[in-house]
Formats: C-alpha cells, sequence, structure tokens
C-alpha cells in the first residue's frame, strides 16, 4: 500500500534531494515542515526504498593518528 498523500510530493521531495545530494532524512523531513508537508522518518524511508534511492550516512570519525611503532 502506497501512501498518496507523499506520493503527491514526489516532484517537490526528490527535488529538495537533488538540490542537495548529502541531506538527510531528517534534514529532509524538517525542509517539508517548512513547505508544510508533515512526514515520519519511517514514511520517506519507505518512500526512497519504493524507488530504489539509497545513500549511505555514517557520521564523521576522527582523522587517525600515525603513531611511530619503532
Amino acid at each position: 500500500r502506497h501512501s498518496h498523500r507523499i506520493e503527491a510530493q514526489a516532484d517537490l521531495i526528490m527535488s529538495l534531494v537533488d538540490a542537495t545530494r548529502d541531506i538527510t532524512l531528517m534534514e529532509l523531513q524538517s525542509r517539508l515542515v517548512e513547505q508544510g508537508h508533515r512526514f515520519g522518518i519511517g514514511t520517506l524511508w519507505r518512500f526512497f526504498d519504493r524507488r530504489g534511492v539509497t545513500w549511505k550516512k555514517r557520521p564523521r570519525t576522527q582523522a587517525s593518528r600515525i603513531v611511530r611503532t619503532s
């Protein structure tokens, strides 16, 4: 079952993603609220899953330190 409400906003959602390629789901959710649309993270996740859109997000890690071993 597809949500007709989110599918009606597909062009808006995809344009936001295209404009900011490294946007997170939470950032996307906030931008949609600014436009007057409320969708849960799970709803957004399923929306992208139906389209085969995936991207990995990892928190930044500290740079590795090179330590002399000898």
